[in-house]
């Protein structure tokens, strides 16, 4: 599918036929604008017509499904992925911080707190995500003349998920009940004794199964320890503490939490930017996919959101992730030897290239994750995974007089694409 946009920028249906596109970017009657997905603008004046549009979201936390139809055909699959550690770096963000002023502000006065959160705050984790969605949406807004929105926003009753026999007045009282404080109810539940050597009446402590930093002070998070098993545990290598086989931390409820914070938070500023929004209900959204015979994935559920279920499928499926765009973080948090602050800032650009850059080495599309000063690359694909740890490059002077990057590592080139795949502004 190409998408097309008038010479004023704005969308106008989509198009297949590939062999028009190619005679109208050779003759100058249009120019690329994005090459993930494909979108060309045209450079003479046309008809605006369009036919209606409905473009169905399928919010989540962890994926965002989007499917934009006509009653014919589907003309946009999305799946887009969010950050989830938006949570790890702002407390990274809050260690470097309080660092920082105790070693250079530690007599400061202490100022008055005058800091007030606006109607309607988020928690930034939670923001991230709203915005994320509001950002995608928008997305496909600017290629498609979209006439409709129907916005699947599901809500989940935390407590039953973790008891799912709760009733009545259970509701307000909680497992914590009659307890003074998290401490307490963890060692009424393990029963006064160490987890790893069971022993009773010696003193004990609480200990964080996963990092304090992400895990948070959770009783799903928090076991029971004596003092001297708990100071040999961290004494130990990540291999022996493995062997000591302690429980695994029970399944977080943070995605069902989120969503029910951000789907009204989603819906309203939805309805405040675009004027034909609508919603609806997960359990619609099930029924019409089993009568489907479609498989569940987010991309499905948001084509049976979307409403024209006689409409025939793209085929293909647009995979976004969010990732950072900056670090601002000017020194490593570790001292080298010396007692050196070693810089944390690599230059922007090195060869030409910056972080997550689409690229392509021996005829795998993958990105850059890492880049060193020396003009080396460490390349992965978009699931992480690893395909070179140092891949250097080389530039070379056509007979054109035209300069190529190639790797020099044997590849089939290391061309620099225009659009990246994750969600950022794209090198040029």
């Amino acid at each position: 599918m190409v998408y097309v946009l008038n010479k004023d920028r704005k969308p106008l249906m989509p198009t297949e036929r590939h062999g028009k596109v190619r005679r109208m970017l050779r003759d100058g009657q249009a120019k690329v604008i994005r090459r993930e997905p494909f979108t060309i603008q045209l450079l003479y004046g046309t008809t605006e017509y369009a036919q209606p549009i409905t473009l169905g979201v399928d919010a989540g936390s962890k994926h965002i499904g989007l499917s934009a139809s006509t009653a014919k055909k589907e003309l946009y699959a999305g799946d887009v992925q969010p950050q989830t550690d938006v949570t790890e770096k702002l407390s990274t963000r809050r260690e470097a911080r309080r660092a920082r002023r105790g070693r250079k502000t530690r007599h400061r006065k202490p100022r008055f707190d005058n800091q007030k959160r606006s109607k309607g705050w988020l928690a930034p984790s939670v923001q991230h995500k709203v915005d994320c969605h509001l950002n995608r949406i928008a997305f496909v807004h600017a290629i498609l003349p979209v006439s409709k929105i129907i916005v699947e926003c599901a809500a989940f009753d935390t407590q039953k998920l973790k008891n799912p026999d709760i009733s009545g007045k259970e509701y307000q009282q909680g497992d914590q009940m009659d307890f003074w404080n998290v401490r307490e109810y963890v060692l009424f539940r393990d029963g006064y004794k160490c987890f790893h050597c069971g022993k009773e009446d010696v003193p004990l402590n609480v200990h964080h199964l996963e990092s304090r930093k992400t895990g948070g002070n959770s009783p799903s998070n928090l076991i029971t320890l004596c003092v001297a098993c708990h100071k040999k545990y961290h004494s130990l290598t990540e291999k022996q503490q493995a062997k000591w086989k302690l429980p695994k931390r029970a399944p977080s409820l943070r995605d069902a939490t989120f969503m029910g914070i951000m789907r009204w938070a989603l819906y309203g500023k939805l309805k405040e930017m675009y004027p034909n929004v609508s919603m609806t209900f997960g359990y619609t959204t099930k029924n019409t996919r089993i009568r489907l015979g479609l498989e569940k994935s987010h991309v499905n559920d948001a084509y049976c959101i979307a409403g024209n279920l006689q409409a025939k499928p793209l085929g293909t499926v647009l995979m976004q992730k969010k990732v950072r765009r900056h670090n601002r973080q000017l020194h490593k948090l570790n001292i080298c030897k010396g007692g050196k602050r070693k810089a944390n800032q690599t230059p922007y650009l090195v060869k030409g290239f910056r972080l997550f850059d689409k690229v392509r080495y021996n005829g795998l599309d993958c990105f850059v994750s890492g880049r060193r000063a020396t003009g080396s690359f460490a390349l992965k694909t978009f699931g992480w995974k690893k395909v070179h740890r140092w891949c250097h490059v080389q530039e070379t002077q056509t007979p054109g007089g035209t300069k190529r990057i190639s790797a020099s590592q044997g590849g089939a080139g290391f061309p620099l694409m225009t659009e990246v795949t994750s969600i950022h502004p794209a090198s040029k």
